[in-house]
């Protein structure tokens, strides 16, 4: 990762992080505890997050909220992923090994 990027690449980046967060929010479609969809939660946490982040001008703190939401993400979706395989899996079958 370059230590100094392109406005314009942060951008592009930006933008793919949020829809990428919006699509696999679409996965979560059971209520949290007070009877709100999980995913419309998730993409009101994500668009304040990046709202907020909006009007940053160090490159390298857009740069570091981009690798630590990214790392989020990822994680959150091979734990979904996980918990898909354990509950869809048939009793007694070992789990397929992460990729």
């Amino acid at each position: 990762i370059k230590s100094m990027a392109a406005p314009g690449q942060l951008r592009k980046e930006s933008l793919q992080l949020y829809r990428d967060i919006v699509r696999a929010a679409r996965n979560f479609r059971w209520p949290n505890e007070e009877g709100r969809p999980w995913r419309d939660v998730l993409v009101e946490s994500a668009r304040s997050e990046f709202e907020a982040a909006r009007h940053l001008t160090d490159s390298e703190e857009v740069m570091r909220r981009l690798i630590v939401g990214r790392h989020c993400l990822d994680e959150a979706a091979r734990k979904f992923e996980e918990k898909r395989q354990s509950l869809t899996r048939e009793p007694g079958k070992p789990p397929e090994p992460a990729r």
